[in-house]
């Protein structure tokens, strides 16, 4: 039996093998990358929110949430409006990665110290 070009073949499968798990080392850093901007903004534009709700900036909650949401370029899903804090949740959408985050932030003793 002749075993000649053997060595080619086995690195070849080698070199697939090496090219797959890097594609999905890649693909996979990617969607950790994109939820870790998202949660980001999410967060920053409940905390911008709730500072609108407080009175320490003046404007519209929801509408703070929003404006920040978009130059993060993240889509508002949602805002919502409680007594003491507010909600938002946020998405984006890149290539096959589509992330959804939530934040609250307000005021949790009242604002009292």
């Amino acid at each position: 039996m002749n075993q000649r070009g053997s060595a080619t073949v086995a690195l070849a499968g080698a070199a697939f093998a090496v090219v797959i798990l890097g594609s999905v080392a890649l693909g996979v850093g990617t969607g950790v990358i994109l939820r870790h901007q998202v949660e980001s903004a999410v967060d920053s534009a409940a905390l911008g929110a709730a500072d609108v709700s407080r009175g320490v900036i003046a404007g519209e909650p929801c509408s703070m949430a929003r404006e920040l949401l978009h130059k993060a370029g993240v889509e508002m899903v949602l805002c919502k409006e409680f007594e003491d804090s507010v909600v938002v949740q946020g998405r984006r959408t890149s290539g096959l990665h589509s992330v959804i985050a939530t934040a609250r932030a307000g005021v949790v003793d009242g604002g009292e110290k």
